[in-house]
């Protein structure tokens, strides 16, 4: 893994449940989880056609260090922010060479 290439400030945001209100209702909503230092990367021309192939939204490729709480993550809970773009989790994140130090994810824009 180099660390030099993940300097780039990723905010995660968890969807969490609320406590119960006085009414019964339980809120919902993504809230913030911290920052973690990545490697985001729009994919073009080549490398996106063959991504778009497995899934057809696929537009990114973020890379970070291995967290056991991200790499159980899923679309339905975790979303990045990057700059003035949110992303969604395309599938799992993928444990790069499966020694549990760096993280991949395929994200898509989230609209």
């Amino acid at each position: 893994m180099r660390i030099g290439k993940k300097r780039e400030q990723v905010i995660l945001e968890w969807w969490r449940k609320g406590e119960r209100t006085d009414s019964g209702a339980t809120p919902e909503g993504w809230q913030a989880g911290g920052n973690v230092w990545a490697e985001v990367e729009q994919l073009r021309g080549r490398t996106l056609f063959a991504a778009q192939e497995a899934n057809a939204e696929t537009t990114a490729q973020i890379r970070m260090r291995y967290r056991a709480d991200i790499a159980a993550a899923t679309g339905k809970t975790l979303r990045l922010r990057h700059g003035g773009m949110t992303y969604q989790l395309e599938g799992r994140p993928i444990d790069l060479g499966g020694r549990r130090t760096e993280l991949e994810l395929m994200c898509h824009e989230w609209v």
